[in-house]
């Protein structure tokens, strides 16, 4: 009798679009068995998109969390960022009393709430379709009486070409992550410090044209007398006089009408309890600058504001106030014509002594304590807050899932926020404005439920103890 281990391994992207690209499987073994019988596209094959002038295949690239998974090629279209990645069954062969080969215990597939990060975690795209490869799906099994992941086995030496499709990443953006699962228990296929050739389009602001000025009309001043003699009238018919020839009189050619290019945003900044209007500064910048580019402020006594953005842009910002909570959002003019006005109302948290705000989007190396750049602009938000407040101090808190040793998981979450709090000095903040705290696996939400459910137990969250 043979007792195998069951390894399971997810493929659960998270920081949002679509898949469809054609992939391979390597080929089995003799008398390996068919995966359920489904069959998968031969490679090669081309979807529509692949017409798209930036659909060219480019070397993969990128660092990924498993030495399983390789990158193969990213690409560009019209509407997705396609990656080919390659998974690599090294565990060790298993055989039935027969020596014929049995599933090593992997179970891979790809989790629909993958998605990509870039601009510093700024800008998310999500998943939309795989091809070569199962969604991930959980269940729960009665003979185990616990979830189990169901997706595709795979047999030691195995090699499973697959594709997946994303949205596209905003034109400028080169830099991604591509992440999997947040889980510190199992081997997620996150990739990191990916890259893809995505230039920006120019910005190029174009000024109205400035009416063509109105001559200032002289005054009627008497003529001054001369001694020359008269010009001939050219209407006595002498030969040395000049036929006058009528000049047929043409219609001014109306100047072009200026190509508009600029789309006003507007709206209003409100408390979020009580509607009233904030006087709040909002920097923004678009969506591929490391630095924001301009700022406006709302008026105290209606809360409006107004800015006047480039179209065909995608651009992001972070929304301040004294007393408030900041927040931030993506303004997407890439399919907003010139001249349009686009109306994006804000609404601010204030503050209060005691409470606990979870930071949503910060992002470790698997198991480490090494922050990564996805999680800047989340904490640029705090930068910002504790700017705009300078008496604020605050508790960061880290907490891990439930699963692993006790011991560790108290240990990485204390590194955690440890690697929070160096940031926010680095930004300029006084250390002695933030404490920490590790709780490790003590404070779950969730004590049940799938992995997927219990990811947020895995969190960053702060506690304001003064403002």
């Amino acid at each position: 009798m043979f007792i195998v281990l069951m390894r399971q391994r997810y493929l659960i992207f998270l920081f949002l679009a679509g898949l469809t690209s054609a992939c391979t499987f390597g080929s089995y073994p003799t008398g390996y068995p068919s995966s359920g019988g489904q069959q998968y596209p031969s490679g090669g094959q081309q979807s529509p998109d692949d017409t798209y002038p930036n659909s060219g295949s480019q070397p993969g690239s990128g660092r990924t969390a498993d030495p399983d998974v390789t990158v193969n090629s990213i690409r560009l279209t019209k509407d997705y960022t396609i990656l080919n990645l390659t998974f690599t069954d090294n565990s060790q062969p298993i055989y039935d009393q027969n020596r014929r080969p049995l599933p090593s215990g992997n179970t891979i597939g790809i989790d629909p709430n993958s998605y990509l990060v870039a601009a510093n975690g700024a800008r998310t795209f999500a998943f939309v379709r795989a091809e070569g490869i199962p969604i991930k799906q959980e269940k729960f099994d009665s003979n185990l009486g616990k979830q189990i992941l169901v997706g595709r086995n795979t047999y030691s030496g195995e090699k499973v070409n697959f594709t997946l499709y994303f949205q596209r990443l905003d034109k400028g953006l080169e830099n991604f992550d591509l992440f999997e699962c947040h889980s510190d228990a199992y081997t997620c296929w996150n990739i990191y410090n990916l890259y893809v050739n995505n230039p920006a389009d120019p910005v190029v602001y174009n000024p109205p044209t400035k009416p063509a000025s109105t001559p200032t009309p002289v005054p009627n001043l008497p003529r001054k007398k001369t001694n020359l003699p008269p010009a001939p009238s050219g209407e006595s018919g002498g030969e040395m006089e000049t036929p006058r020839t009528e000049v047929p009189k043409t219609k001014p050619t109306p100047a072009p009408a200026p190509v508009l290019t600029i789309v006003n945003v507007s709206g209003i900044v409100s408390d979020a309890k009580n509607k009233r209007p904030v006087t709040a500064t909002i920097d923004y910048q678009l969506s591929s600058s490391k630095q924001a580019i301009d700022s406006v402020q709302s008026f105290a006594s209606t809360g409006a504001y107004r800015m006047s953005l480039q179209k065909g842009q995608v651009y992001t910002y972070i929304a301040s106030a004294r007393g408030y909570q900041s927040t931030s959002g993506v303004l997407d003019l890439s399919k907003i014509a010139g001249g349009q006005k686009l109306t994006r109302d804000i609404a601010l948290t204030p503050l209060a002594v005691g409470d606990k705000v979870t930071l949503k989007n910060i992002y470790f190396e698997m198991s480490k304590s090494d922050l990564l750049s996805a999680s800047y602009a989340e904490l640029n938000k705090l930068v910002s807050m504790m700017q705009d407040n300078p008496n604020m101090s605050i508790r960061l808190e880290g907490h891990t899932d439930i699963i692993g040793d006790h011991d560790k998981n108290l240990q990485l979450s204390r590194d955690r926020v440890i690697a929070c709090q160096r940031y926010l000095v680095q930004k300029g903040i006084d250390i002695d404005r933030i404490q920490t705290i590790g709780y490790g696996d003590t404070r779950p939400i969730l004590t049940k439920g799938t992995d997927e459910e219990r990811k947020v137990n895995r969190r960053v969250e702060f506690v304001i103890l003064t403002i």
